[in-house]
């Protein structure tokens, strides 16, 4: 009798030290998406994909003068979780980008014949800085912790995957001939935009894009994560960088805008000639590829602050 009624107690006391040990593994683990707001600031390195520049991604990254004049965007968001693998993302950023057709400089000079693309691209010696800000929301897909139960959704560090839609405020700048001086080209008419018929329409500076993105996060607590992300932004204008289709006949803007303007104009629109490598060009030669629209990206660091934690899975059922 006495011999069960230990052999029941130490049965009874493995029972209850292997329930404690397993609520208190539970309390202590950190589960990094629990439902709820995380609030956040990111900032980075900002690249425009336009006309101007070069032609080759590998090339815009490579080319010996692409760390001259770094540009930076960077701004606030809100994520909301709503499953491990699942948040939605609200942000505002504002930012600069730049690029420049002396990126081909190189590539020009190893270039076979004038005709060659970036000897062209070289030669057309244009340039843009254009100020974008931006609203977007967005849909983050955390692969790995599809399913909560597995031991890759526990891990810190986690890849992720978005697509969203944005809407954004645009404002077109270049120099004035070969001069270190931007100027707002919205309403400098450069291609003839907005002039009436026989020449292309106007556009509008706001417009909407759809992002793409791919990115890394790591955990630093209950509370803390750090990420790192590559965000591409399609858009559906050609103007980002000022240049879409052909030169017009200078005499135009004279007889549109005022002769001030007029004469900024004709010193913005055309620059090849300041080079000395051909004479200015006549109305109706291609400044730039009308059909392919521009785009930019972003390569940032984010840090958010997780407002709400849980010490549990939330997700999984439980048996009362």
């Amino acid at each position: 009798m006495r011999a069960r009624y230990f052999r029941n107690l130490i049965i009874l006391a493995i029972a209850v030290s292997a329930c404690n040990f397993s609520r208190a593994q539970d309390a202590s683990r950190i589960y990094i998406e629990q439902t709820g707001w995380s609030i956040g600031t990111d900032i980075g390195l900002t690249d425009l994909w336009g006309d101007v520049g070069t032609k080759s991604p590998i090339q815009h990254y490579i080319n010996g003068k692409y760390f001259d004049k770094v540009c930076f965007m960077g701004g606030l968001f809100g994520r909301y979780t709503v499953h491990p693998a699942l948040a939605i993302r609200l942000m505002a950023n504002y930012g600069t980008f730049y690029a420049t057709d002396q990126w081909n400089y190189n590539l020009a000079k190893s270039a076979g014949s004038q005709g060659a693309d970036a000897y062209q691209r070289y030669a057309r010696g244009q340039n843009a800085k254009p100020d974008i800000f931006e609203n977007s929301i967005s849909f983050e897909i955390t692969p790995l912790r599809l399913n909560p139960e597995s031991k890759a959704a526990h891990r810190k560090g986690q890849v992720y995957l978005g697509l969203g839609v944005g809407y954004f405020h645009f404002t077109p700048k270049s120099t004035v001939g070969n001069g270190n001086t931007y100027v707002n080209t919205y309403d400098l008419h450069l291609e003839g935009d907005g002039f009436g018929a026989g020449y292309p329409p106007g556009y509008s500076l706001w417009q909407f894009s759809i992002p793409l993105f791919i990115g890394y996060r790591f955990d630093l607590g209950e509370h803390i994560n750090l990420g790192l992300e590559f965000n591409f932004r399609k858009t559906f204008t050609d103007y980002l960088d000022g240049v879409s289709g052909k030169y017009i006949d200078p005499k135009a803007y004279g007889a549109h805008m005022s002769a001030q303007d007029a004469k900024t104009a004709e010193a913005v629109a055309d620059k090849a000639y300041l080079l000395y490598l051909q004479q200015p060009n006549l109305a109706g030669n291609l400044r730039g590829d009308a059909s392919n629209k521009d785009a930019y990206s972003t390569i940032t660091l984010s840090i958010y602050y997780k407002v709400f934690s849980r010490t549990k899975e939330w997700w999984k059922q439980r048996i009362k």
